[in-house]
């Protein structure tokens, strides 16, 4: 039995030993972006107030959390990203991340017989949730190559434009990526490309088309490097089946969240980018229609149209000096319920250090909201900025002003809250103006791979932030200043 023990053994090593050298004979790319930040946010809630008042009140724009009015936080990003290329023909490509948004947060801590973890008081030796920071395949495919077109199949991402709608996340702190679960197709002729697709979203309790949900679509884009000229129109439509469940709402504050049901959704995206010597413009002009589903009733389906339009505009007066002015124009919903009119860019699409960044709610519950999970709606925004660049260094200033496109008018009309996503009867009227922010970061260059920064803002909160929808209750606005220092690999 021992001998026959050790034959197995040999065995083993020996498979073990072949399947190293056949995995070294691979090439194999490791890429990927870790990144660490301490922030500092105080009187995140908005107002001088320190009395909760938003329980009960779908129209406050009150943060909850009454008594507290600073955070602080640390955080950590991480994505490994391998590449196999196989040969000339297919490569192999992967993501793998952790948490949800690509990380989480120090301390998350994990559960714990609590009978038994007294040595806590002294020591840590465990501060991992696996409830919330369990290892994560977020892309996997492969690509194909071949003389006229290029196939990529699998969990791939995907991006378009300025990114203000679906975009890839290929930025160092990017905790977001839009995913297509399915194939790509692109054909390329000289300077023009075309790309359709095919993906599934969910298919929710079955395998049937009665719980699918899927998008498919094509993008066409005019690339041209040497006239510094692209252009090209995007065409996607997103239709959920009746008995898919993966999205539910509450908009009308009843208590109890229902499934939109049947959903299609069509976008047509328009880009534009131009360099005119040291002059660089940019455009994208996503524009939604459609059926969204359930919105105001169980059972009773919703009209949806929305739109953005956002221009970057930047001149470079030399190769230190450079000046930005971006203009953006994001709709809102009037809360009517005969339509949803509401646009949502991209999370990862951002304009300032903190207006449109940061979910403040979930700063109050972590464990059900994400602190991330913020996006840029219902505002026209001016943004202009100037940036200063060394071999080291990089100091980067903005001016941020944003006003809301839709504001409660009172009369008892019925409106829509875009901080908590509740439909509520307007008895006071609110004011349109978001404020403005003043940011300065100021970037070290350590290497080529590693970047330290420092990131602060002031944002001088405008009073469409007080509004309570109750004239027993008179909110004061107050300003918020961040403070974050972080550093980033990517390698």
């Amino acid at each position: 039995m021992k001998k026959l023990k050790t034959i197995f053994k040999s065995f083993l090593f020996f498979v073990l030993g072949f399947t190293c050298l056949d995995l070294a004979a691979t090439p194999i790319d490791w890429n990927g972006a870790v990144g660490f930040d301490t922030t500092m946010l105080q009187n995140f809630r908005r107002i001088k107030s320190t009395t909760d008042n938003s329980v009960g009140r779908p129209g406050s724009q009150e943060v909850t959390y009454g008594g507290k009015d600073n955070s602080q936080f640390q955080s950590y990003l991480f994505r490994l990203n391998p590449v196999i290329i196989v040969n000339d023909s297919a490569s192999v490509f992967g993501e793998f991340t952790t948490g949800y948004g690509r990380g989480g947060f120090m301390g998350d801590s994990s559960i714990q017989s609590k009978e038994t973890d007294w040595g806590n008081a002294l020591y840590l030796h465990n501060t991992t949730d696996t409830t919330r920071n369990a290892l994560n395949v977020t892309k996997l495919y492969t690509v194909l190559y071949s003389d006229a077109f290029t196939y990529t199949i699998g969990r791939h991402s995907k991006h378009w434009g300025l990114g203000t709608v679906m975009n890839s996340g290929e930025n160092v702190w990017d905790r977001y990526s839009s995913i297509r679960d399915g194939i790509t197709v692109d054909l390329k002729i000289g300077s023009f490309s075309i790309a359709p697709y095919w993906a599934k979203i969910s298919s929710e309790n079955s395998l049937t088309d009665s719980t699918k949900s899927k998008e498919y679509g094509v993008g066409v884009l005019y690339d041209n490097s040497e006239k510094e000229l692209a252009f090209g129109v995007l065409y996607n439509k997103k239709a959920n089946a009746l008995g898919n469940e993966s999205f539910e709402t509450d908009v009308t504050n009843t208590g109890t969240a229902y499934n939109f049901g049947e959903t299609n959704i069509k976008l047509i995206d328009i880009y534009f980018r131009k360099s005119f010597g040291p002059l660089n413009v940019g455009i994208e002009f996503p524009l939604a229609s459609g059926e969204i589903g359930n919105i105001y009733q169980n059972g009773q389906s919703t009209k949806y149209k929305a739109k953005a339009f956002i221009t970057e505009t930047e001149y470079n007066f030399s190769e230190a000096w450079k000046m930005g002015l971006n203009l953006g124009h994001v709709s809102g919903d009037p809360g009517s319920e005969s339509s949803f009119e509401a646009m949502f860019l991209n999370p990862n699409y951002q304009i300032a250090n903190i207006m449109f960044r940061y979910n403040m709610d979930a700063i109050n519950n972590p464990a059900t909201k994400s602190l991330y999970d913020s996006y840029i709606t219902n505002t026209k925004f001016l943004k202009f900025g100037a940036t200063y660049t060394t071999s080291k260094w990089m100091l980067n200033s903005a001016f941020i002003y944003a006003k809301a496109n839709q504001a409660a008018k009172g009369g008892n009309l019925r409106t829509y809250n875009h901080t908590k996503n509740k439909i509520f009867n307007a008895t006071l009227a609110q004011e349109d103006d978001l404020g403005f922010e003043v940011d300065l970061n100021c970037t070290y260059k350590w290497s080529d791979e590693i970047n330290i920064a420092l990131l602060t803002g002031y944002h001088f909160t405008g009073d469409y932030y007080a509004y309570t929808n109750d004239s027993s209750v008179v909110n004061e606005t107050e300003n918020v200043f961040l403070g974050q220092l972080r550093v980033g690999i990517s390698f």
